[in-house]
């Protein structure tokens, strides 16, 4: 199937080279080169591929040089149809060493993989950022040569210090302290070149407080692409509610099983599960994957090709999400913003970035008020009691959700680089 992303999704080889030779010509300014720092992509089981083909897609659209560098065990495969360097080594949650020699790692892994490509005003971007990596592109800024100085985007997508108690939020604010002092410390001119953003407003709120530095609320970059296999999940007898992306005890996979189950006290419904495993457990594994053995479920169990798993989004009538709140109050999902791109009723835990949708009209689904099975289950049923108004509704708001996607991120960038290049 990944040898057909190519065909279906991205550019050709040839469409590539004639590029890079336009880019050649005598007389014609190279394309500015767009670096993007993707240190924790090496598989399937995240947003980060769909995120990857769109900038592909977008920067060449704009005649931009695009470079990937990705993890060092990045995917065979996501290696050749990206066309990524799996360069990368990933400091960040090694906790064993201090938060200043983390930073140091990655500062000079970027002068190893970084410098040698780099001109003035290139821009460097990173979409998976935590104090750690901003620390460290902030040092490598201040220690690049004049003629090597590039932009730099740094987007900030979740809140992980108010996830673990009072200690770990301790430690890793005495890490913003630290990245808050190196800023301060930069020349004017290396202080206007670091463009900071996130998704949310409420996180947008906490890291200005914290940083003292703008933070700028943007759309998710993500591609909203036609698949072209949407042929590849049979149509359901009964409403498919699905599933989908990387299992994890925070996004409540655990609780699969036994929602699947609840849901046969209130409605008749078709589950697609997706089976890939993200950080789960042997043990949560385990239980999660008895769901297959359970009456009306499919499912998926490889990690899915971006066609694919647009087909999957595709072929449902409902999406849920039953992620934990602390989690995802500030943060949003990428799953989620699919499935309502898509013109998909979504169902959501109270608390959640993704209830506030709902609950604000931008998405048409219900709203469940605790984590348990029953509870859930009476929310998928009132969805189907509802379901056409509730897909004509998601289809009318799904024009917005496309129009902020990875077009859009990328004007904010641009636009960001024109008003601080006056």
């Amino acid at each position: 199937m990944l040898s057909k992303i190519r065909q279906i999704f991205l550019p050709t080889d040839s469409k590539r080279q004639k590029f890079l030779k336009l880019a050649k010509v005598e007389g014609s300014a190279p394309p500015t080169k767009v670096i993007c720092i993707h240190p924790r992509f090496a598989g399937f089981t995240s947003h980060h591929y769909n995120e990857s083909y769109g900038f592909i897609r977008e920067f060449e659209r704009r005649g931009k040089e695009f470079i990937l560098l990705a993890n060092v065990r990045a995917n065979a495969e996501i290696v050749s149809e990206l066309h990524a360097r799996p360069v990368l080594d990933d400091p960040t949650f090694r906790l064993e060493w201090s938060f200043e020699k983390r930073s140091r790692r990655f500062v000079e892994m970027l002068h190893a993989q970084v410098d040698t490509d780099l001109n003035a005003d290139d821009c460097v971007l990173i979409t998976v950022s935590t104090q750690l990596e901003a620390h460290a592109l902030a040092c490598w800024l201040q220690e690049l040569p004049r003629h090597k100085k590039p932009w730099i985007v740094i987007l900030f997508l979740s809140d992980r210090w108010n996830r673990a108690g009072r200690e770990e939020y301790e430690r890793q604010i005495a890490e913003f302290r630290i990245l808050k002092a190196t800023i301060s410390a930069l020349a004017p001119g290396d202080v206007q070149r670091l463009i900071f953003c996130t998704v949310t407003d409420a996180l947008a709120d906490e890291l200005n407080n914290m940083l003292g530095a703008k933070f700028s609320v943007v759309p998710m970059p993500l591609e909203y692409a036609e698949s072209h296999l949407d042929n590849l999940f049979k149509p359901a007898r009964l409403p498919r509610v699905i599933v989908l992306g990387g299992t994890r005890r925070e996004k409540g996979s655990y609780l699969i099983p036994d929602i699947v189950r609840a849901c046969r006290a209130y409605v008749q419904v078709e589950f697609l599960v997706h089976l890939a495993n993200n950080s789960l457990t042997p043990e949560e594994v385990k239980k999660l994957s008895q769901v297959a053995e359970e009456p009306n479920v499919v499912v998926i169990r490889k990690p899915m090709s971006l066609p694919e798993y647009t087909a999957a989004i595709n072929s449902a009538d409902l999406a849920l999400f039953p992620y934990e709140v602390i989690p995802y109050r500030k943060r949003t999902s990428g799953v989620f913003a699919e499935a309502v791109a898509y013109g998909k009723p979504v169902i959501a835990t109270r608390g959640t970035w993704m209830a506030e949708q709902i609950d604000a009209g931008r998405a048409a689904g219900a709203i469940f008020e605790v984590l348990q099975p029953d509870v859930i289950a009476q929310a998928v049923a009132r969805c189907v009691a509802e379901l056409e108004p509730l897909q004509r509704s998601a289809q009318a708001l799904s024009v917005e959700w496309k129009k902020k996607s990875v077009s859009s991120f990328v004007d904010f960038m641009e636009e960001q680089i024109a008003l601080r290049s006056k």
